[in-house]
């Protein structure tokens, strides 16, 4: 029967992983992507709908990651507390948390702010043009949407200046998340020696 604790080191740096993986893929290939849009208002819903989603998953990740390293610290006896699992617990919680609390303040947690169904609720239902089905819904592969009565008043170059602010905040993002999840898996290799 494995050990609780070898549980909760592989959760925490797995977890650690998977939010180094979305942050590293948000920055190289959505957020360019987004340039390639038709329009800026498409492109600035779609925009808004991935800061809503992205958020709530790196947050969940970031959590999953502290709280795993954390239990493992507090669960190890004291030959095997070994300093790595708060380093990397702590790293994990500034790659989430702390750095979406440096860049956006409190207004894209999901629990404290509630624009962000707004956002997504808005953003499925108003776009301007015929877009790709993600299911294929006709035999075209396309769905017709309705236009949004605010199009003609979005900024292309505000949604650009918003989509490079994004894209720096998920290359920090990156960066940190990749530091913690490198500290965590020579950390468990460290123990398994």
């Amino acid at each position: 029967m494995p050990c609780p604790i070898s549980i909760t080191k592989f959760v925490g740096t797995i977890s650690l992983g998977l939010l180094t993986g979305t942050t590293y893929t948000l920055t190289t290939i959505t957020l360019p992507s987004l340039a390639l849009l038709p329009s800026a208002s498409l492109a600035s819903r779609t925009l808004a709908t991935i800061q809503t989603k992205s958020t709530r998953h790196i947050l969940t990740l970031a959590s999953i990651s502290s709280l795993s390293l954390i239990t493992a610290f507090s669960l190890a006896s004291p030959r095997g507390r070994h300093p790595y699992l708060l380093y990397t617990a702590l790293v994990a919680f500034i790659g989430g948390q702390g750095v979406e609390y440096w860049y956006n303040g409190l207004s894209r947690f999901p629990r404290v702010s509630r624009g962000g169904k707004k956002a997504s609720s808005s953003a499925a239902g108003s776009a301007s043009a015929r877009v790709p089905s993600p299911g294929g819904s006709d035999s075209s592969g396309f769905i017709e949407v309705e236009p949004h009565a605010g199009d003609d008043q979005v900024n292309g170059e505000k949604v650009e200046m918003e989509m490079a602010r994004e894209r720096k905040i998920q290359l920090v993002r990156s960066w940190i998340s990749g530091l913690g999840f490198a500290m965590g898996v020579v950390g468990i290799w460290g123990d398994g020696a």
